[in-house]
């Protein structure tokens, strides 16, 4: 159980000074303005200013999957075998492969000793470890089973990382064979078109050759404008991203593409489904769990959606009936919810029904992948035989004239 009487952690903006004199800004978390100014005179430096912010204002890198799944993982095995946790956190960090992870874990190792419990110290570390994570480890602290919380969390992230492996994997052929294609058709436009085509009267080409040469000028004069138009698209893309009622509309897109569309419904409703089992299991409240739930998918249409299901079941809804609601979804996931709730197995079934997904993600992504390939062959096929009939063409016509 979490003493009730453990300090909450708060983040610092700090600005201290060395002894020589240099200045520097840093994000300190510790509990109180006592702590902080015993932590610098720790690392014997001056305190200047310092003031108390939101962690969310300063949101770090998040760990990858592979560290958050070496976090659960080894913590859970050290702690099931009875090491404390003070010692197991400095082993973790002790043994880190990487600085940012280090430096992490260090930190973390650091609020313990201090007397924060796990849960806190981690949202400490400034959006690293996804709520997801965090709201597992305290409701592990909670009901004393930290340890199965954190085996649940790496069995968790450790199919997270085969899904998103083999999502990248199946995407590698098809995206070097696009780069290939649009290669060797800027090569025929803008080199083996101009110079073959030098050689005959621009008059007496056929439309096909006019139309394509246009586009190989066009190219070859504006190349530097095409270059910055890209990065500037790139960047302007980037920027409206972060705009949140476009990349609601952008998400929402991902569900309603022909092919794909099926195939992000079934990832989704996997992820759903085993961020669903992982809280239940642990314990955690329902509405929690579903707030959790919404903001882990990475989508943030279904986010918003989620709000929707969050005030259904608060109204008194079952859980099953508020996801059927929003459409989103598999509808196997509200059956499969639904007879979880009636037959009060709704962990277990919600375990076997993310597993059933991420079988299904995998033989859709097979048979999207093998869908692909002949398509962007058969693309490809045209576009240069068009450009080759096009540049032959000048060719027979002069034939045809000497003959």
């Amino acid at each position: 159980m979490i003493d009730k009487g453990v300090k909450y952690i708060k983040t610092f903006q700090v600005t201290s000074m060395t002894r020589v004199g240099k200045r520097s800004n840093s994000v300190i978390s510790v509990a109180t303005v006592e702590d902080l100014k015993k932590t610098m005179k720790e690392k014997d430096l001056y305190l200047i200013d310092y003031k108390e912010i939101n962690p969310k204002e300063v949101l770090g890198k998040k760990l990858n999957t592979k560290s958050l799944v070496v976090f659960s993982r080894q913590l859970s095995t050290m702690i099931a075998a009875g090491i404390p946790i003070i010692q197991a956190l400095d082993m973790l960090q002790s043994k880190a492969d990487n600085k940012r992870s280090k430096d992490i874990f260090r930190s973390i190792f650091e609020n313990v000793q201090k007397g924060n419990s796990l849960s806190d110290s981690m949202i400490a570390q400034r959006g690293a470890f996804p709520d997801l994570l965090t709201n597992m480890v305290k409701a592990g602290e909670i009901g004393g089973t930290l340890d199965q919380s954190l085996a649940r969390m790496s069995a968790h992230y450790e199919k997270e990382a085969k899904l998103a492996s083999k999502i990248k994997s199946a995407s590698i052929y098809p995206a070097i064979l696009a780069v290939i294609s649009v290669v060797v058709v800027l090569l025929l436009v803008t080199f083996v078109l101009p110079t073959i085509t030098s050689m005959f009267d621009e008059s007496l080409m056929p439309a096909s050759t006019k139309f394509i040469l246009g586009i190989s000028n066009f190219i070859l004069d504006n190349w530097i404008a095409l270059i910055v138009g890209l990065v500037i698209f790139v960047f302007s893309a980037r920027l409206l991203m972060r705009v949140k009622s476009i990349r609601i509309e952008v998400d929402r897109l991902k569900l309603r593409l022909p092919v794909f569309g099926k195939l992000n419904r079934t990832v989704y409703s996997a992820r759903c489904a085993r961020a669903f089992a992982s809280l239940y299991s642990s314990g955690v409240q329902t509405l929690d769990m579903i707030e959790t739930t919404g903001r882990v998918l990475n989508n943030t249409y279904l986010e918003e959606k989620f709000v929707s299901v969050l005030e259904g079941v608060s109204r008194g809804d079952l859980i099953s009936q508020a996801i059927e609601r929003t459409e989103e979804f598999d509808k196997m996931l509200s059956s499969m919810i639904f007879i979880g709730e009636e037959s009060g197995s709704l962990g277990d079934i919600l375990s076997s029904t993310a597993d059933y997904f991420d079988n299904e993600a995998d033989a859709a992504l097979q048979r999207m992948v093998a869908m692909i390939e002949p398509i962007m062959i058969v693309i490809l096929g045209v576009v240069i035989g068009f450009i080759v009939i096009s540049i032959m063409q000048p060719i027979f016509t002069m034939y045809g004239s000497v003959g």
